[in-house]
């Protein structure tokens, strides 16, 4: 069965097209520190809704993925 797992930008930041590759701040991370939760589902679809739940309401405007992980 495969586990859907939401991952957060570390450092939000807005990208700027003329930043080099490796200032973009694209690192990613399951948990921002140790009061966050690792957010895993069965369904991408429910994966799907946490992460827009956690857009909504996340005030730095950090980005969000979701990777399959199994």
């Amino acid at each position: 069965m495969a586990t859907y797992r939401i991952y957060k930008q570390l450092i939000p930041s807005p990208l700027n097209e003329s930043d080099p590759s490796w200032a973009k701040r694209q690192v990613w991370v399951a948990k921002l520190n140790s009061e966050d939760t690792i957010d895993e589902f069965g369904l991408k679809s429910e994966a799907t809704t946490k992460m827009n739940e956690l857009i909504q309401n996340d005030p730095t405007n950090r980005e969000y993925k979701i990777e399959k992980v199994g």
